[in-house]
């Protein structure tokens, strides 16, 4: 077997297949400041302090717990359904003594963003603060160190995490740096990172642009422009669309991409909310209801979609696991009818 079919990015790129729809809709996502290097498990590396360690061990045992006995259901029911992202710190954006923890959380549909809060601690308090946030207790203590203008910025975090797939590395260290060298330009609104896993390897490098929580798969250098400054439209990323988590995965994140293509970029900002109203038995179709609404309330409207699965691959786990693989769905919108309302300002 050549270098190429061992790197699973590579094996997928080859089979032409379309990452859309697989975009995991976490209620939460806290992402942490934590030195390299990052083992594959990070909070073992020697940037983390056993305080933290123990706490990310902890919650990831009882959220693995409530998954064996309960399922995804249970670990929703029990405010698990948490996703744990480890960034770089930058010499730029980062604080001497300080370590940056964001939490995103959904919020009621419909929506366009997450809703973001940012901290900024003294490296000592940042596994009390986690806990604080994991388990949903009072975070008052750490008031005055909420960022105050998070909402102007947006975040792209690029999967660099190495020891956990040979693809992340290989392929997202070069468009980190690509990308980074864009966050300059335009209003200085956009800040790149470093970041450890948050997706399937095989759609490597990843990208996941925050708060609005869309994530992209297979970004090559000539598509970084594009989607770091959007001065594209995003039909022209089209092929590394993985899905908005703020719909279900699946048939809705495929009837959302058409939408977007249809709309452009004007779409992310639109309050928006979606749902499969009719499935076959064999669930091989469905119809999708996506309603959404302008920011300014002046423009209403939905989209109804028919989605087909038009086939099933074999998805790769990982470089690492070249021999296991996942039954993965391969979606098509064959029908897309748009209805709209305009209201005068």
């Amino acid at each position: 077997m050549n270098n190429r079919m061992q790197m699973c990015s590579l094996v997928t790129r080859d089979r032409g297949e379309d990452p859309v729809g697989h975009a995991v809709p976490y209620d939460r996502i806290i992402i942490t400041e934590l030195p390299k290097p990052w083992p594959r498990l990070a909070t073992n590396g020697s940037g983390a302090s056993q305080a933290l360690r123990d706490l990310v061990n902890h919650f990831q045992a009882l959220r693995k717990t409530a998954h064996q006995e309960e399922g995804e259901a249970g670990v929703k029911a029990r405010g698990l359904n948490v996703r744990l992202i480890y960034l770089a710190p930058d010499s730029e954006y980062s604080l001497h003594g300080q370590r940056r923890v964001f939490q995103l959380t959904r919020p009621k549909e419909p929506f366009s963003t997450y809703c973001k809060e940012e901290y900024q601690v003294p490296e000592a308090e940042v596994a009390d603060l986690l806990e604080a946030l994991l388990y949903e207790k009072t975070s008052h203590r750490w008031r005055g160190a909420l960022a105050q203008d998070v909402t102007r910025f947006r975040d792209l975090f690029v999967c660099t995490h190495g020891s956990v797939d040979t693809c992340c590395a290989t392929f997202g260290y070069p468009l980190y740096r690509e990308l980074r060298g864009l966050a300059n330009y335009g209003a200085g609104n956009l800040r790149v990172w470093q970041a450890t896993h948050f997706q399937f390897h095989r759609f490597a490098p990843l990208v996941l642009d925050l708060p609005e929580f869309r994530c992209w798969g297979g970004v090559d250098l000539d598509h970084a422009k594009a989607l770091a400054l959007r001065d594209r439209p995003p039909n022209e990323l089209r092929n590394c669309y993985i899905g908005w988590a703020g719909v279900e995965q699946g048939y809705v994140q495929a009837a959302e991409r058409e939408a977007l293509a249809r709309e452009g970029w004007d779409w992310t900002t639109y309050l928006k909310s979606g749902r499969i109203t009719e499935m076959d038995e064999v669930e091989e179709w469905a119809q999708v209801h996506i309603d959404f609404l302008s920011t300014d309330g002046r423009i209403a409207g939905s989209y109804l979609a028919t989605v087909e699965v038009i086939e099933h691959v074999d998805g790769l786990v990982g470089c690492l696991s070249l021999g296991q693989t996942r039954d993965t769905a391969q979606y098509r919108v064959s029908r897309l009818k748009r209805s709209i309302s305009t209201f005068p300002s």
